[in-house]
């Protein structure tokens, strides 16, 4: 599988969008908070990508320590 490439604005508006959620990236998938980040993503950025891709491009910026910790 292709990985997903972001420019930095695209991370920025990513990022910002996690750090308004209160679930952690493991705890995001299959909830209603997701879909509306990914929605305002998808709205913001004007990319097409997969709600997959959009994980995944989160998971990386937690990878790259770029997202802020959060409690579970």
């Amino acid at each position: 599988m292709p990985r997903v490439i972001l420019k930095p604005e695209h991370k920025s508006i990513l990022i910002d969008l996690y750090t308004r959620t209160r679930k952690t990236v493991d705890d995001l998938p299959y909830t209603d908070e997701f879909e509306e980040l990914y929605t305002a993503f998808i709205a913001r950025s004007g990319r097409t990508l997969t709600r997959h891709d959009v994980w995944r491009a989160l998971s990386s910026q937690r990878k790259a320590k770029r997202l802020v910790r959060k409690e579970r």
